[in-house]
């Protein structure tokens, strides 16, 4: 009982200081003009600040709709660039609606980046359009292969794992070799079989050569930190990859198109005797 009355008695205290604050202040205010406008200035100074702050707020809560608006925005232009490319490749003098690249934004819900083989999980799926064997980039990455999907994910085998390749070029040349992780960290490869003639030098960059179906062409990957001879016979490249894969949220799904065709081609070539 006696608790309870000390609180009754502090809130009476501070319910009693808090009137007669507001009272003082609008006492002053209406009895001295100089007094008002910086009372009022202090008021308009608060309403300011939170102001900003609820700005802020709204504003973080507003950045992934707008990141996923931009990424949209990105796979479109993409998917441009990709018919204007074929129709200069092919010197075709009808349009065409269809380039040799469909973009597919999505966005990573589970990455397990941690292990020797890794693997990404993608909140897009089959009613997308997304198949197996499918690469999956971003604009200065290659991410890894779709290896199986559902009707609404995909999952995808990391290029941080050590049963990826791809094949990769040095940028401004026609040296070529197979691209792979260290299996080391995120952000260290080996660009291997490199012809011994190649005058590749570190700090020269690294990008996809467009010889495989999955990666398209021309996409930069890291740069060289460090050239060797191995055997004589060919020379090795370390790598230090553009973007460290265990920090993505956003990718893209590359689509070929034709590529039953290129398949097919292919099967029934391996049968030529």
């Amino acid at each position: 009982m006696d608790y309870n009355s000390r609180s009754y008695k502090q809130l009476l205290t501070i319910g009693t200081f808090i009137i007669l604050e507001v009272i003082s202040i609008i006492m002053i205010a209406e009895n001295s003009i100089l007094q008002r406008y910086l009372i009022l200035d202090g008021i308009r100074s608060t309403q300011v600040f939170f102001w900003k702050r609820s700005e802020s707020v709204r504003d973080f809560f507003s950045l992934r709709a707008y990141n996923q608006a931009l990424q949209e925005e990105n796979a479109q232009l993409r998917g441009k660039l990709s018919q204007i490319q074929y129709l200069q490749e092919t010197k075709a003098v009808t349009d065409s609606t269809q380039g040799l690249y469909t973009w597919i934004p999505a966005s990573i819900i589970k990455n397990n980046p941690n292990k020797q083989h890794n693997y990404l999980i993608l909140n897009r799926g089959a009613k997308d359009g997304v198949e197996t064997e499918m690469g999956v980039v971003t604009h200065n990455s290659i991410i890894g292969v779709v290896g199986a999907v559902s009707e609404n994910y995909c999952y995808v085998i990391s290029f941080l794992n050590k049963s990826q390749k791809a094949s990769a070029m040095i940028a401004g040349t026609t040296d070529f070799g197979l691209l792979t992780w260290n299996g080391v960290d995120g952000s260290g490869a080996t660009l291997s079989h490199v012809p011994l003639s190649s005058t590749a030098a570190v700090g020269d960059t690294v990008c996809t050569s467009g010889y495989s179906t999955i990666y398209p062409p021309d996409i930069p990957v890291g740069t060289i930190t460090d050239v060797y001879a191995v055997s004589g016979m060919y020379k090795d490249m370390d790598v230090d990859l553009f973007q460290d894969i265990r920090s993505l949220k956003y990718v893209y799904i590359v689509q070929r198109h034709h590529q039953d065709e290129i398949d097919e081609l292919s099967q029934n070539a391996k049968n030529i005797k």
